[in-house]
């Protein structure tokens, strides 16, 4: 059988790739919206010239969602790769393609659907009757309670928390040796915890409209250099460990690649101290940017009228004693 496709001679499962298009589907319907709304404040802004500032902000919201839509469609691109058949069959005889496939998932999909700022496109994609009934289960106790749930895992601290026991939780070896044999198990448990505590994680660090961080730029700063320190230490946990620490690779005797078990566990381990610090070094260094940003523009504020007027009252005080 071809690697390229499973049994069924799908390169990406059916299931998963129907899923894919009514997930772009909503979202570009609701794009479209967001967008058309932007385009017409824009026009009628540019009618006058005196509101030719505010045309010009349309402007640049229209292309923020521009952009938007671009990363959307590149997160669904890598949750397709991290789903193809190469990619799952390779993943299951040898542990680097397992790695490239978690951090597909965690450091390419989460940040980039987080940056397009899915949750107003979906919205407003949904069909009408959608939305009210959607509307009207929020209004009850359980809408509230699902609120509540949901306000309780975004903050920073549980946030973090989720991403490190959940990835550490998952390369454990008796866990990741049951997710590795069990399908089910590992297509829509480890998988799904990855996506759910990394959009949590991400959501501290980005702001994705209408989310936005709870923390300031030290904060936020602080969030990423606890994920890249996780991930570096769990990465030297597994590449230096003696033997095998996964038995489904450990019992085979050469690899995908000629590479032996050890071998394999050693490569995977420097692609996630590696690579999958990446986009934690991207995100870190536009947080010390904009943070030092925020600090020179601070600097520049002039202070309160009240501490300027201070000097003079003093002078006339010392004259009249």
């Amino acid at each position: 059988m071809s690697i390229w496709v499973d049994g069924n001679g799908w390169p990406v499962p059916p299931f998963i790739l129907l899923g894919c298009l009514a997930v772009e589907v909503l979202y570009f319907r609701g794009w479209c919206v967001l967008v058309k709304d932007v385009q017409r404040k824009d026009t009628t802004g540019a009618i006058h010239f005196a509101e030719q500032s505010v045309a010009n902000a349309d402007g640049a919201e229209w292309m923020r969602w521009l952009w938007r839509a671009i990363f959307f469609s590149g997160a669904i691109l890598a949750f397709l790769l991290a789903a193809s058949a190469l990619i799952d069959t390779l993943s299951d005889k040898s542990f680097w393609v397992h790695m490239v496939q978690h951090l597909l998932v965690i450091v390419i999909m989460a940040p980039l659907l987080v940056v397009a700022a899915p949750l107003m496109p979906l919205w407003l994609g949904l069909p009408n009757r959608v939305r009210i009934w959607v509307m009207v289960v929020a209004q009850h106790k359980v809408g509230r309670i699902f609120y509540r749930i949901g306000h309780w895992l975004r903050h920073p601290v549980i946030s973090c928390f989720l991403l490190v026991s959940g990835i550490w939780m998952w390369h454990w070896p008796a866990f990741y040796d049951f997710a590795l044999t069990h399908e089910t198990v590992h297509d829509w448990g480890e998988h799904t915890t990855f996506l759910i505590v990394s959009l949590l994680f991400w959501t501290q660090v980005i702001p994705s409209f209408p989310l936005s961080p709870r923390l300031g730029y030290l904060g936020r700063i602080g969030c990423v250099g606890i994920a890249m320190l996780q991930n570096v230490i769990l990465a030297v946990l597994i590449g230096f460990a003696q033997v095998p620490l996964y038995a489904p690779y450990a019992h085979q005797v050469v690899l995908a690649g000629g590479f032996s078990a050890l071998q394999d566990q050693q490569f995977g381990a420097g692609i996630m101290w590696t690579f999958g610090d990446v986009p934690f070094g991207i995100a870190l260094s536009m947080l010390v940017q904009k943070w030092l940003i925020s600090q020179s523009d601070e600097a520049k504020i002039p202070p309160p009228l009240s501490r300027i007027s201070e000097v003079p009252i003093l002078e006339q005080t010392e004259h009249t004693m």
